[in-house]
């Protein structure tokens, strides 16, 4: 259980003996050229398709499950970065990889572990006092050999290679810290299969005694001869398969027996199966259920088997845990996953699963003209008022926006569904290109913008040049993060009405501008001011409402029908996700 929280969310021990990995490097691994990565006791990686993602949980699983003491290749050619079409394997880069263990203040390590690294000479303390083991898995081609060749090392705290360590060193280490990784295809008939490694150690686990075993296995052949017998056909076949004989010598005795009955106590743990009640009822083999319902099944199984048989430390790798899943139960889920032993790697896609997760457990992969970076929000970033607005406005509704590579920051509803409605006039799929429209006006635009930044989320600002200007320009100064203040925001009309009645849209408002606030607009047709005028003695509702008719109305006209300050704010949007240069 949670024993203590952080903004608002519970905070878990990672593992049983304090030893979790707090840090990974990789250099030259498949897509990622260079990536550095805190991981904490819960890290829940996001990022577009080919991000690098499954790229790190699969490099934890080669250095502390797949690699051993001899020489068997772990990695294959396809494991090598590969700079452009033309590079080969065998003139690339090394593959590296470095895996930081290290206890905290509030989590140290026990004292059985502290002595037994120790024994493995691993182990280093700094001034602090701080515990840490450092792991360095190295491949390259050997053009000598003609063949690649992999190595593997413990650093010193100055990262030199540690002398005099073990041959076993390595499998020592994954004694003390244990690597699951679940791939986001859970086959439930092969999770639960009698060979299956979650589900074959609940079945040899037996503490019947060999007297209560024996009885049991006497109650089961009387089963199996009354079964047996009760079936005429069978003896037919018993008859029939004794010719066999004639041909190929069999035993002495009873030659031809038919088990309807495993006869055995671990013929039937074998063939033990899970079956789940349905809302008629009736009982149904795990199998035969849907592919949410066996993808859950799998990840309880998993954490059962933890409880059960890990005393140690351990990592749990989850490769989308909401694989399948109705968006409700992927809520209840997040629960479920946080109460797993061990320290959690989680990769999503799933804007429900970052609704219930600590922004600072969150580490966004994206690629960057320098290849693949690691963004994440640090603890102290946000005000705690801040902290209290992300959580209302961003955390429980609008996870996903952590996935776009833009945020098109706009005031207020009108714009909320004008400019996506100016983006299907143009052409442009907004969805595609990773731009998400965000209101800001019950909000706070300051903290939206220090998110962008820490998560390397772009953003485009477009206000009303109007008192509110004042206050909010200040503070988007301050946030540029080293960006051109002409590529962050814009302040392009009085306001969006004006904007849109100058642009031919007066017809929509005037089917909602009641009569008597019309007779206070003082200024007459074609005078200067005089849609300012008129968008002011606008009801609320009325704005509000004809938004949805200019929206309407703007798709219908296509291209012609959008202002040009809406259309240079898209396009300066689109371009800001696409990544290109100013």
């Amino acid at each position: 259980m949670p024993s203590e929280t952080h903004m608002g969310y519970p905070v878990y021990d990672a593992t049983r003996n304090g030893m979790r990995i707090t840090a990974v490097k990789i250099r030259n691994f498949r897509g990622i050229k260079s990536l550095d990565l805190e991981l904490g006791p819960v890290t829940v990686l996001i990022g577009e398709n080919n991000s690098g993602k499954t790229s790190v949980l699969d490099a934890l699983r080669l250095c502390l499950k797949d690699l051993g003491p001899r020489r068997r290749m772990v990695f294959d050619a396809l494991d090598f970065h590969l700079a452009d079409r033309t590079a080969e394997p065998s003139f690339a880069d090394p593959i590296e990889i470095e895996v930081t263990f290290a206890d905290s203040p509030n989590k140290p390590w026990d004292d059985d572990l502290v002595r037994r690294l120790g024994r493995m000479g691993v182990l280093q303390v700094d001034g602090a006092e701080r515990h840490s083991v450092r792991l360095r898995v190295d491949c390259v081609y050997d053009h000598e050999a003609r063949d690649f060749a992999q190595s593997w090392s413990f650093l010193d705290l100055d990262g030199e290679k540690l002398a005099r360590v073990p041959a076993n060193a390595i499998l020592r280490l994954q004694e003390e810290i244990r690597y699951f990784y679940l791939t986001a295809l859970r086959d439930a008939s092969r999770h639960f299969d009698a060979r299956g490694p979650f589900w074959r150690p609940f079945l040899k686990d037996s503490q019947l005694s060999p007297e209560r075993r024996e009885k049991i296995e006497d109650k089961l052949r009387e089963v199996n001869e009354l079964v047996v017998s009760s079936h005429e056909s069978f003896s037919q076949v018993q008859a029939g398969l004794h010719s066999v004989q004639s041909v190929v010598p069999l035993a002495s005795g009873e030659a031809v027996s038919i088990e309807a009955v495993p006869g055995r106590m671990f013929d039937m743990l074998a063939r033990a199966q899970v079956q789940l009640g349905t809302t008629t009822g009736a009982k149904i083999p795990l199998g035969r259920h849907g592919e949410g319902t066996q993808s859950l099944a799998v990840l309880m199984l998993f954490s059962a088997f933890l409880d059960a048989h890990e005393d140690g430390a351990a990592v749990l790798a989850l490769e989308e845990p909401e694989a399948h899943l109705h968006p409700s139960a992927i809520r209840a889920l997040w629960t479920l996953v946080h109460d797993f032993a061990g320290q959690k790697l989680i990769s999503t896609h799933s804007g429900e699963l970052l609704a219930d997760t600590d922004i600072c457990n969150v580490r966004r992969l994206a690629r960057t003209d320098d290849g693949i970076k690691s963004f994440r929000v640090h603890a102290g970033l946000l005000t705690e008022e801040e902290t209290r607005k992300f959580n209302y406005h961003v955390r429980h509704g609008q996870g996903a926006l952590l996935f776009a590579r833009c945020w098109l920051l706009v005031e207020g509803q009108t714009e909320a569904w004008v400019y996506p409605a100016a983006a299907r006039a143009l052409g442009l799929n907004l969805d595609r290109e990773g731009v998400r429209v965000v209101e800001f006006s019950q909000s706070d635009a300051g903290m939206l913008v220090k998110v962008a930044n820490a998560l390397g989320i772009h953003w485009y600002l477009v206000g009303d040049d109007d008192g509110k200007r004042v206050k909010e320009e200040p503070r988007l100064r301050r946030n540029l993060d080293g960006a051109e203040a002409a590529d962050r925001f814009v302040f392009p009309y009085p306001n969006i009405e004006v904007n849109l009645l100058r642009s031919g849209y007066e017809t929509v408002y005037s089917q909602r501008m009641p009569s008597q606030n019309l007779e206070r607009v003082a200024k007459h047709p074609g005078d200067h001011g005089y849609w300012r005028d008129y968008a002011a003695n606008l009801p609320s509702k009325a704005k509000t409402r004809a938004a949805a008719g200019v929206a309407i109305a703007m798709e219908n006209r296509g291209e012609a029908g959008v202002p040009p300050e809406i259309r240079a704010v898209l396009e300066k949007a689109v371009s800001l996700a696409r990544g290109d240069s100013p």
